[in-house]
C-alpha cells in the first residue's frame, strides 16, 4: 500500500453481518470500529474497518478481495478476535514494528452461562477460538482500549497501556419517532434473547401481570426464529405481544418504531456492571422513554438526566405508572433527546483521536 502523509489505524473484525447486500458490521463492529473509523477520518487520520489478513512478510493487514490484503498500516486494532492463529501471529507483527491494539467492550471473563456465548467462546467446545485465547490476545496487545470504567479498572490490574472510551450514539442517523397518545400504550425492549443472562426473567414475577392490568400491549423487536421469545421469558401472554424481526445494523433504528415505553432488564451481575449505556442512548436517540435495572453504566446516565433506574418491582412499577403519563412521556422525550449531546459519537470522536495519538507517538 502507498502510505498516506495520515496516520493511519485498521480496525480488523469478523464481526459482520452474514448475507447482507451490502456487507454491514454487527452491533459490536458498528458502534466500536466502523463509527470510531469514521470520526477519525474527520480528524485526520486514514482509517478503516475490514477482515483480518496475515502474512510472514507484511504482518497483519485487511483482506479486500480473496486472500489480498491491504498491509502498511500504523496502528492494527483487533476487535472480537479469539483465534489461535491470531495470537500466534502477534510476536511476529509486533517485531515488524506493528502496534496492536484490543478494544474491549464485553467482559468474556465474566459470561454468564445462560448467555449463549458462554458456550460458543467455551476452550473445551472451541479449541482453536475461545476467550482463553482471547484473554492471551488482550494481555498480549500493545495497548487495550475499553469502554466502561469496570472495564478499565480490570485491565488496568492486570497490565498497563490500557485506555477508556465510552460508546456514543451516531445520532444524526436517527429518527425520533412521532409521538402518540392516541393509541394503546406499547412497552417494548429490542434485542436478540441469545445474549442476554437472565435478564429478561428479572421482570417475569409481575410485568406480565402489571401490563394486562393496565391494558398495555407488548412489542419486542429484534426476535430471531433460533432463540426463546422475549415476552416468554419476560412472562407476557402472546395475547397482547407483537414481534418484530431483527435487521442488520442500517436498518437497526426502524426496531424502536413500535414502543412508546422501553425496558432494559438486567440480572445484577458482574458482567452486566462492566457493560455500556449505549441502549439507553439509543432508545433515547428513538425517542423512546426507558426504564433500566440498576447498574454502574445506567445510574451514571441517569444523573446525566437520560433515563430511568429502577432497584426493586415497586420502582418499576412506579417509573412505569409515571411514565402511562403523556404529557410526563412526552416531555422525558424531549429531555433525553436534548442531552443527548453529550453522547453523540462527535463528542466521542475527540476521545478516541485523543486515544489513538498517545498510542501511536507514545507506546
Amino acid at each position: 500500500m502507498k502510505k498516506p502523509q495520515k496516520p493511519t489505524i485498521a480496525f480488523l473484525t469478523h464481526d459482520w453481518s452474514w448475507g447482507t447486500n451490502p456487507l454491514q458490521p454487527n452491533g459490536c463492529a458498528w458502534y466500536r470500529c466502523k463509527l470510531p473509523a469514521d470520526e477519525l477520518n474527520k480528524r485526520g487520520w486514514f482509517s478503516s474497518v475490514g477482515f483480518p489478513g496475515f502474512t510472514t512478510q507484511r504482518g497483519f493487514g485487511m483482506l479486500v478481495e480473496g486472500d489480498k490484503a491491504v498491509h502498511g498500516w500504523d496502528i492494527i486494532v483487533f476487535k472480537l478476535l479469539m483465534q489461535q492463529e491470531v495470537l500466534d501471529a502477534m510476536p511476529l507483527a509486533r517485531a515488524m514494528g506493528q502496534k496492536i491494539v484490543v478494544d474491549v467492550d464485553d467482559w468474556f471473563d465474566g459470561l454468564s452461562e445462560s448467555n449463549r456465548a458462554f458456550e460458543a467462546t467455551h476452550p473445551d467446545k472451541n479449541p482453536k477460538s475461545n476467550r482463553e485465547i482471547y484473554s492471551k490476545i488482550i494481555l498480549s496487545a500493545d495497548a487495550v482500549i475499553t469502554s466502561t470504567p469496570f472495564l478499565f479498572d480490570y485491565y488496568a490490574k492486570q497490565r498497563d497501556n490500557v485506555f477508556l472510551v465510552r460508546n456514543g450514539i451516531d445520532l444524526p442517523r436517527w429518527q425520533k419517532k412521532q409521538f402518540r397518545s392516541n393509541k394503546k400504550t406499547k412497552v417494548g425492549w429490542v434485542g436478540a434473547t441469545h445474549w442476554r443472562s437472565n435478564d429478561l426473567e428479572q421482570l417475569s414475577p409481575f410485568l406480565g401481570q402489571y401490563l394486562e392490568i393496565r391494558n398495555l400491549g407488548f412489542h419486542h423487536s429484534g426476535h430471531s426464529t433460533t432463540a426463546p421469545q422475549a415476552n416468554h421469558m419476560f412472562g407476557i401472554p402472546d395475547s397482547i405481544t407483537k414481534m418484530s424481526p431483527m435487521v442488520p445494523i442500517l436498518s437497526y433504528p426502524s426496531l424502536f418504531q413500535h414502543i412508546d415505553i422501553g425496558l432494559i432488564p438486567l440480572n445484577n451481575i458482574s458482567f452486566n456492571h462492566a457493560k455500556s449505556f449505549i441502549k439507553g442512548l439509543e432508545y433515547a436517540a428513538a425517542g423512546v422513554p426507558f426504564v433500566s435495572s440498576y447498574s454502574p453504566e445506567y445510574e451514571l446516565l441517569a444523573n446525566q438526566g437520560i433515563g430511568r433506574v429502577a432497584r426493586s418491582t415497586s420502582e418499576w412499577v412506579y417509573h412505569l405508572d409515571e411514565l402511562l403519563d403523556a404529557r410526563m412521556r412526552k416531555d422525558e422525550i424531549d429531555e433525553n433527546y436534548e442531552l443527548l449531546k453529550d453522547f453523540t459519537m462527535d463528542k466521542r470522536g475527540d476521545d478516541w483521536d485523543a486515544t489513538f495519538r498517545v498510542i501511536l507517538e507514545k507506546i
